[in-house]
C-alpha cells in the first residue's frame, strides 16, 4: 500500500499532537513526514523531501498572511494538497481559501477524528472536503445593504472574538487600513456611535453568529 507523507504546520503543541494521533488512527498509511511551526521550516523542508499533503490549522503568529503563505508555498511545490483547520472561521476566509485552491476547510470543533483522514484522501484525488460548521458558516450568508460587503461583517466578528485590526488584516489576508474602513461603512451603515453599539446592533440583524452558553 502506498504511504501518503503529510506535513503539518502549526505553533500550538496540542494541535500538533491531535493532528499526529488522528492520523496514525488511519486505516490507509499516512505518514508524518514533517512538523513545523512556520512556513520558512516548511519550505526549507520540501525543498528536498517529498510530501502530498500539508495540514495548517489558521492558529499563526502576528504578522502572517496566511493565503500569501500558500500561494507560495503551492506554487513552489505543485500538486501539494493543502487542508485547512479554522479555529476562528469567517466566511471571507472560506471563500478565499477555496479560491486559492485549498482541497480541505475542516472547523475545529467538527469531528475531526472522522474528517481529517478523510479529507486527506479525497484531496489527493482532487477533491475538496468542506466540514459541517464551515458549510453551515457559507450556507447562512446574509443579506446585505448594497454599501456592505460580507467581508466587512467578518471583520466586525473578528473584532467581538478579540483580535486587534492589524491581526483582523493579517488573518484575511488585507491592509489594515482596509479594516478600519469596514468598521467605519458599518457604523455608519447602522447608524451606530461606537463598536460596542454596532455589535448590539449586527446581532439584531442576526449578520454575526451567537455565542454558545458554556
Amino acid at each position: 500500500m502506498t504511504v501518503i507523507p503529510v506535513v503539518i504546520i502549526s505553533t500550538n503543541t496540542l494541535i500538533r499532537g491531535g493532528i499526529q494521533q488522528i492520523i496514525a488512527q488511519s486505516d490507509v498509511r499516512i505518514e508524518t513526514a514533517g512538523i513545523f511551526a512556520s512556513f520558512t521550516e516548511t519550505s526549507a523542508f520540501l525543498k528536498d523531501h517529498k510530501a502530498r499533503v500539508l495540514i495548517i490549522d489558521d492558529s499563526l503568529p502576528r504578522g502572517i498572511n496566511l493565503a500569501k503563505e500558500l500561494k507560495n508555498l503551492t506554487a513552489a511545490h505543485p500538486g501539494l494538497a493543502v487542508i485547512l483547520i479554522a479555529q476562528r472561521p469567517t466566511l471571507s476566509l472560506a471563500q478565499l481559501m477555496i479560491k486559492i485552491g485549498v482541497r480541505g476547510i475542516l472547523h475545529k470543533d467538527d469531528d475531526l477524528e472522522h474528517t481529517l483522514n478523510q479529507a486527506i484522501q479525497l484531496a489527493l484525488t482532487g477533491g475538496m472536503t468542506v466540514s459541517p460548521r464551515v458549510s453551515q458558516l457559507m450556507e447562512q450568508q446574509q443579506t446585505l445593504p448594497s454599501a456592505i460587503e460580507q467581508r466587512d461583517i467578518d471583520m466586525l466578528q473578528l473584532l467581538t472574538d478579540g483580535l486587534q485590526p492589524k491581526e483582523i488584516a493579517v488573518h484575511l489576508g488585507v491592509e489594515r487600513k482596509v479594516v478600519y474602513r469596514s468598521i467605519k461603512k458599518l457604523t455608519s451603515a447602522y447608524g451606530a456611535q461606537n463598536v460596542a453599539q454596532l455589535v448590539d446592533l449586527a446581532h439584531q440583524h442576526k449578520l454575526l453568529p451567537l455565542k454558545k452558553k458554556e
